[in-house]
């Protein structure tokens, strides 16, 4: 038994469009399965597992997605076959990152995108905010993200959803450059949802700024840190 290695598909987005191939040569004897690639509808390609033979075979059906594998195995895989079916239908929208406002300091952070957002976690510090950091949900599950920045003894203050009825649709917020940093900081946020507004977290400051797109709803969060948050943006879906 050798080492399991992982190739993950973006399920829904993305679906297994063909696999290549290779098995020992038709001497008469047991053959094995030496070699397995996979090619995807997003026109990524998988590492190929094993060492390619010179017998070689590819499963695809034009216009349909691999759904399901079969085969035959002792202590290896003797035999591998594939089963196709439809197009998926109704693939949710690919989300869109929207710009980060604010000062150009600190290292990238991107928690990425989920089904929503549940609760938002702000902290704040001497010059404005601090740290960040988020509950979000995806495929029924809660996933936390973060500490971004860095968490000060005030601790967090917090703003929950009422997911999934309620998402944030804008994050207005200020930021400014401050003595003691290089590069401006975020001093407020405050989140806007199909409910509620937020209340304001930090103090206004010289530069406000609005991040939405109409009749999208706000399904992650990315921006830069150090010891302070510098930038924040949102990635969007419709």
């Amino acid at each position: 038994k050798g080492a399991q290695i992982e190739f993950e598909l973006d399920y829904p987005n993305e679906y297994i469009t063909s696999v290549e191939g290779s098995c020992d040569p038709d001497t008469g004897v047991a053959t094995r399965v030496r070699s397995l690639t996979f090619k995807t509808s997003k026109g990524r390609t998988s590492p190929t597992y094993g060492s390619v033979n010179t017998r070689t075979f590819v499963f695809e059906s034009k216009g349909r997605a691999l759904v399901g594998f079969h085969g035959r195995s002792g202590w290896a895989i003797d035999a591998i076959g594939a089963y196709f079916g439809p197009l998926p239908i109704d693939l949710p929208p690919p989300a869109e990152k929207l710009q980060a406002k604010g000062g150009d300091g600190g290292d990238l952070w991107d928690d990425g995108v989920f089904d929503g957002v549940k609760k938002i976690y702000v902290g704040q510090g001497e010059n404005g905010v601090s740290s960040v950091k988020f509950e979000y949900h995806k495929n029924n599950s809660v996933i936390a993200k973060g500490d971004h920045g860095k968490k000060t003894m005030l601790g967090y203050e917090e703003f929950e959803l009422d997911f999934p009825s309620e998402y944030i649709t804008a994050v207005e917020g200020c930021f400014d450059k401050v003595i003691g940093s290089e590069s401006g900081v975020i001093t407020m946020l405050k989140f806007k949802t199909n409910k509620r507004t937020s209340p304001q977290f930090g103090l206004e400051s010289a530069s406000s700024f609005l991040i939405e797109k109409e009749g999208y709803k706000i399904v992650g969060f990315h921006g830069k840190a150090s010891h302070e948050i510098h930038q924040f943006g949102v990635h969007v879906v419709p």
